[in-house]
């Protein structure tokens, strides 16, 4: 169907984004192999791109938590709708990519939003602390299946 492929590229591509740029989910330190000044000029690149609008979107928490919830259904559907042809490997990578990265953006939000919620160990090891990898994994099977939908490997 059009409108679940069209939901599977772009909320894998959300998705990966907001899992790529999470502050917590960042894999490159701006202390490690930088001068005092790069890493100060860095930073204030960032703090100027973001302009006087406030926080950037993908920072947004209720923002993460429709994505996530959206993208996490998305990936659950896309499975078990029944496919004609050779398109259910294609789909399947960007379905699991989804359940994958609506996932870890579920959680993340959950465990910044509450005190209380303490995932299971298994879960916070696979799905937080693999985040960046994830929101990668995420933009490159959006990006591939947007170029070849119907493609065995995509």
């Amino acid at each position: 169907m059009a409108q679940f492929y069209f939901l599977s590229v772009l909320l894998n591509i959300i998705c990966g984004l907001i899992c790529v740029y999470d502050k917590n989910a960042s894999v490159v330190d701006l202390d490690d192999g930088f001068d005092g000044n790069a890493t100060s000029e860095i930073l204030d690149v960032e703090k100027n791109q973001e302009g006087d609008a406030g926080e950037p979107i993908f920072s947004n928490p209720m923002f993460n938590l429709v994505s996530g919830a959206l993208c996490l259904v998305t990936g659950i559907v896309i499975l078990l709708v029944p496919y004609k042809g050779p398109s259910l490997l294609g789909d399947l990578l960007p379905a699991l990519a989804a359940i994958l990265g609506g996932a870890s953006v579920l959680l993340s939000y959950l465990e910044n939003r509450s005190d209380e919620f303490v995932a299971p160990e298994i879960l916070d090891v696979i799905l937080v602390s693999n985040k960046f990898y994830i929101g990668v994994a995420c933009l490159l099977f959006a990006v591939m299946h947007f170029i070849a939908p119907g493609a065995w490997i995509i």
